[in-house]
């Protein structure tokens, strides 16, 4: 690509000297002089300077960095960088000394020209010298004779005559790429003074958001379109008012005609009552007279029309006076006096009405004055508007027209001088406040936190209560467990002693029936005698059962000794005394049992009082993880408010940005802006640091949120249990009052073992969920560990800048993401930099050999040897990564360590579940011996019956024998009931076996819980393989750390090398270059060296293309712009740009 660029450009230059030789034949000196003089920029020696336009030194002079340059400076130094190569092979013209002198001083300058071009790093250090030479060879064109063209042209070599074709070519495409270069120049020339107008008319800034400049034109056209929306509604209402105040206008004009006219009545009326009062009848009949006089002033007047509107009654009352006049005479004042009165009554009426009616008007009037006065102001408001509005219009134009863009300048730079300033005050209180708010906050979490530390100590201290309780109940299970088996062992006995006992007693009945009275009265007082002890035992219950069995046997032998019959009775007596012994010895049995149920109900009711205690905790701890969630929206809320800070802070910095344009033009401001600015930095690094605690705080949180929940997760698991307690406690209760609901209980204890069975699934899926949820945690723990480790690393090397600081924690969150692909990454860069060694090598042996090549091949050796430190510098980070990724690896062995102790606690869980099924299986016992109790119960209610009906033999002896079969078949009676019993005893027992049949199904439930615990253990074995295998994994990395430790040093020595021969031979540079030639032949023989050294490059740029890929992609993925300025002059060396 590069050989392409640099063909291009000597064909460009070719074609350009060949059309310079066939146009103009003299002006091959002068432009290999100016040539000659541009790369001589450093000396002081005679040169003929190329002519220029009269702006290019102005230019360089005001604006020396600028990047947009004049196209004619474009031009000439496009002229000078297409004919520098043409350097080499200038001819040496034979007329004066003075050429002579010059070329030797070309000779000794062009390499040190070149040198200063690459030894200088982004300055514009070569820019003055190029000025000096080319003064001086404007100041010696007179002196300086011109060679004749003649001379030049046979001496050209063939380098430079194929390169004079490649110019020719390229003649074509030059004036393409000037144009197009001066159309960009002309529209990046345009750019600045609409930059300007934008900044100084509107709030934008540049050319790069035409989104804000769009929403700035709609928003002037939605100005404008509410503007216009505004004239047309005030002028529409200003309509409004006028027609109204017109209507005003018009009525107030007739009510003022109104108030005129009832004014004119009113002082008529009053003027009319005080002469009537003054004169009195006299002036009646001089009245009567002028009211007969024909005088028309009188009748005509608008007073009296008034009156007569208002008084329908006056006219004909005047005609019947006037006909009455007429008629009658002078003389009948009786008549007169009485007519007059009523006319005095009806005007006094009449006058009452109009004073009414004229304060009715005068209300009205005084309404219509006020709604009239707020017409009127409404209108002067609108009219002053509406002036005002177009006063505003006109000024605003004649300010646009008439006002100058200085004046326009100063004003906004004042403006905009006091609105910062203002906008800085603003913004330093409220940061202040946002400070105080922020750190009231954290006060307040921090308190939060205190008090959470505070619960969670509590509840841990609650929950380790309640795994002793829970454990001292485990205890007392098994104990009750033992004293059920052995209850059971004992039930079993009994029931066969009572088996022993029925078959004795079906036995026993069939006696001779046709014994004598007297044994028949002598059987009934021995079973009086222990019907009475069996009372009293029931009374007492311990201790007199044995007296009363001793006195039967006494009294049963007395009676066989009275009796006439003395072989069958003392058969029948002992055994039935035995046997009442032994019931008696039973109930004493059941008895004590019936205490041990009662003592095991006690401590089952402690026991669910212990389980209402856990349940208030649980609530506690629901309190507690609601008000940690409160806690977390809390923290959400919060970090909402810091985003609302961040972008207050950005748009501080655009306002920052803003005026620091302005307060450049102002000298005094600048100390005091950077005065704000540092506060400003701090204020940032402070928001960074409380960014810190709200993550370090947020950390806390779900940590404590994490405890919290596997709290509950074990109350969770706990609940179950405390469940199948409180069943087992209601079942206990039950089987005491309910001996009918045996079935429904066998149904409850099927769907129990289903529900069991789904629990057991259901644990483990929650031990699954569980496992994966560590996993994931785990996953992030580590993550987050090591990000905190390299911020801590970034933070240790990134100190100086915090810029630099920032890109790197970035860098490093994008590094941890990457951390599985950077061990491929480095694998691939060793396999990489094995070739790239050995290239580094070959170039050194390239040094060796060639001592004499130019200053620029040291210097992109020493930037290769930047580069390679560069190199070295992320390969020691890479293995710090390392180092890294082998704690995670511990960390995660120690995460399966801590797995496998949770299998074993999953193990325990296992137990526990087969313990409560045991503890299900000895309830179930229980109840077989409840159900053995009923029917001993049922057995002594027999006994008590079978104890009346022998007492009322004893009292019904003296009746007949009818009296006797009867109670034959009472015990006949008795006998059927005893079958009954029998029957249910048998029905039992199938009850029993399928009590057995049951408990041999759990049995086999638990060898298959027995099967998942081998499982389990085969899985502990497989992880702990795992593990083995992670541990070798781990072992291998440590030894490919320690491979990549021993190459590393490896490359240092060899860099150590490199640098101490590069060293050398940058020495042996500087004196070569120190040491010049004075005769021509020393600059011929430099400049063939040079053009074979050139040659060479050119011909050596192709293996350097994998170098030179990596160069430009550490600077494309390089951030930190400083780094990239330093990698910008390496670019431009092995890119070989000119300045």
């Amino acid at each position: 690509m590069f050989q392409r660029i640099k063909g291009a450009i000597d064909r460009t230059i070719a074609e350009e000297q060949a059309r310079a030789r066939d146009h103009s034949p003299g002006a091959t000196a002068p432009r290999a002089s100016s040539s000659v003089s541009r790369s001589n920029s450093g000396t002081s020696t005679v040169k003929k300077a190329r002519p220029k336009k009269p702006g290019q030194d102005g230019a360089k002079d005001a604006d020396a960095g600028a990047a947009d340059t004049d196209p004619a400076v474009f031009e000439a130094a496009f002229v000078i960088d297409d004919e520098e190569p043409s350097r080499s092979a200038t001819p040496m013209p034979p007329n004066s000394h003075e050429q002579k002198n010059a070329e030797n001083g070309d000779g000794k300058t062009e390499v040190t020209g070149e040198g200063e071009k690459s030894g200088t790093g982004t300055g514009n250090t070569g820019k003055d010298p190029d000025k000096n030479g080319e003064d001086e060879g404007r100041k010696s064109e007179g002196d300086k004779p011109i060679p004749p063209p003649k001379a030049t042209t046979p001496d050209l070599p063939p380098d430079v005559r194929a390169k004079l074709r490649k110019l020719d070519k390229l003649e074509k495409t030059y004036p393409e790429l000037l144009r197009s270069y001066r159309i960009a120049h002309g529209r990046a020339t345009s750019i600045e003074p609409f930059e300007r107008a934008l900044r100084e008319n509107t709030p934008l800034t540049t050319i790069k958001d035409p989104d804000a400049l769009t929403e700035y034109l709609n928003q002037l056209n939605l100005k404008g379109d509410m503007v216009m929306d505004e004239l047309k509604r005030v002028s529409s209402e200003k309509e409004d008012f006028k027609k109204k105040y017109d209507a005003a206008d018009q009525e107030i004009a007739e009510l003022k005609e109104k108030i005129v006219a009832l004014e004119a009545a009113k002082s008529i009326t009053e003027t009319v009552d005080t002469e009537k009062t003054d004169t009195g009848v006299g002036t009646v009949k001089e009245e009567a007279g002028a009211q007969t006089s024909p005088q028309a002033s009188a009748v005509k007047s608008p007073i009296q029309s008034v009156v007569g509107i208002f008084s329908p009654k006056q006219k004909p009352v005047k005609d019947e006076d006037v006909s009455k006049q007429d008629g009658e005479d002078f003389f009948s004042y009786d008549n007169e006096i009485p007519q007059l009165q009523a006319d005095v009554d009806s005007k006094n009426q009449e006058i009452q009405k109009l004073q009414s009616e004229v304060e009715d008007l005068r209300n009205e009037l005084a309404t219509a004055k006020e709604n009239s006065a707020s017409l009127a102001e409404n209108l002067e408001k609108v009219s002053k508007e509406l002036s005002e509005s177009r006063d505003d219009s006109a000024v605003k134009e004649s300010l646009q027209t008439q006002v100058s863009a200085r004046d326009i300048e100063i004003k906004t730079l004042t403006d905009r001088l006091g609105k910062s300033e203002e906008q800085l005050k603003e913004l330093e209180a409220q940061l202040e406040k946002e400070k105080a708010a922020t750190t009231a906050v954290i006060k307040d979490k921090e308190e939060r936190l205190a008090e959470t530390c505070a619960l969670y100590s509590e509840l841990e201290t609650g929950l380790k209560k309640v795994t002793e309780a829970k454990a001292a109940l485990d205890t007392r299970i098994v104990d009750l467990t033992t004293e059920i088996k052995t209850l059971r062992q004992s039930k079993t006995e009994n029931e066969h002693k009572i088996d022993e006992l029925n078959k004795q007693l079906q036995v026993a009945p069939p006696t001779p029936s046709t014994t004598a009275p007297s044994e028949s009265l002598e059987i009934p007082a021995t079973t009086t005698q222990a019907s009475a002890s069996s009372k009293k035992k029931n009374k007492k219950k311990k201790g007199k059962g044995g007296a009363g069995a001793a006195a039967a046997p006494v009294e049963t032998h007395a009676a066989g000794d009275t009796s006439p019959q003395p072989p069958a009775s003392p058969a029948v007596g002992p055994t039935i005394s035995e046997l009442q012994a032994e019931i008696v010895t039973l109930k004493q049995d059941v008895t004590s049992k019936d205490g041990q149920i009662e003592k095991l109900s006690k401590q089952r009711k402690t026991e669910e009082d212990l389980r209402e205690e856990i349940e208030t905790l649980r609530e506690n701890l629901l309190d507690i993880g609601q008000d940690h969630v409160t806690a977390k929206d809390k923290i959400k809320s919060l970090e909402a408010e810091r985003k609302q800070l961040q972008e207050r802070i950005a748009e501080l910095e655009k306002a920052l940005e803003a005026s620091s344009s302005s307060v450049e033009s102002n000298g005094k401001l600048q100390a005091e802006y950077a005065s704000l600015k540092q506060e400003f930095d701090d204020l940032k690094t402070r928001s960074t640091t409380l960014q810190s605690d709200l993550g370090a705080a947020e950390q806390l949180a779900q940590t404590r949120y994490k405890d919290i929940t596997e709290l509950r997760e074990v109350l969770q698991k706990a609940q179950p249990e405390l469940k199948s307690l409180r069943q087992e406690a209601a079942l206990l209760k039950s089987t005491k009052d309910e001996l009918n609901a045996k079935a429904a209980e066998l149904r409850a204890m099927e769907k129990r073992e289903k529900e069991f069975k789904t629990e057991v699934s259901r644990a483990q899926r929650l031990a699954a969920d569980r496992e994966t949820e560590i996993k994931t945690l785990r996953e992030k723990l580590q993550s987050e560990t090591n990000n905190r480790l390299r911020l801590e690393d970034s933070q240790r090397v990134s100190g100086r800048d915090l810029r630099r600081a920032e890109n790197e924690k970035i860098e490093l969150s994008a590094a941890a993401e990457k951390a599985g692909r950077e061990l491929q990454k480095l694998q691939d860069e060793m396999t990489k930099l094995r070739p790239r060694v050995k290239e580094l090598e070959e170039e050194a042996a390239k040094l060796r050999k060639e001592n004499e090549i130019h200053r620029e091949d040291a210097d992109l050796k020493t930037s290769q040897y930047t580069n390679a430190q560069n190199l070295l510098g992320s390969m020691r980070d890479q293995t710090h990564e390392l180092s890294v990724q082998l704690k995670e690896s511990q960390a995660q062995a120690e995460g399966l360590e801590e797995e496998i102790a949770e299998t074993r606690k999953l193990l325990g869980e296992r137990t526990r579940e087969a313990e409560t099924m045991r503890r299900l299986l000895s309830e179930a016992d229980e109840r077989a011996t409840s159900k053995s109790r009923a029917l001993q119960d049922r057995l002594e209610e027999a006994e008590k019956e079978r104890d009346k009906f022998e007492h009322e033999m004893l009292s019904s002896s003296r009746r007949t024998n009818r009296q006797l079969e009867e109670l034959k078949q009472r015990v006949r009676d008795l006998e059927r009931e005893s079958k009954t019993l029998s029957e249910d005893k048998e029905a039992l027992e199938g009850k029993e076996r399928e009590w057995r049949r049951r408990r041999e199904e759990l049995e086999a439930v638990e060898s298959r819980n027995d099967a998942e615990v081998a499982e389990m253990r085969a899985t502990v074995g497989n992880l702990r393989s795992t593990l083995d295998a992670s541990e070798q994994q781990v072992r291998e990395a440590e030894k490919a750390k320690n491979d990549l430790r021993r190459s590393l040093d490896d490359y240092r020595i060899r860099y150590d090398k490199l640098a101490k021969e590069l060293k050398s031979v940058q020495a042996r540079f500087n004196t070569s270059s120190g040491i010049g030639s004075p005769t021509p032949t020393g600059r011929a023989s430099m400049e063939s060296s040079r053009s074979g050294s050139v040659s060479g490059g050119a011909g050596g740029g192709t293996p350097d293309t994998a170098y030179l890929k990596t160069i430009m992609l550490q600077f494309l993925e390089q951030k930190d712009n400083k780094l990239r300025a330093q990698l910008v002059p390496v670019l431009g060396k092995l890119l070989r740009f000119d300045k």
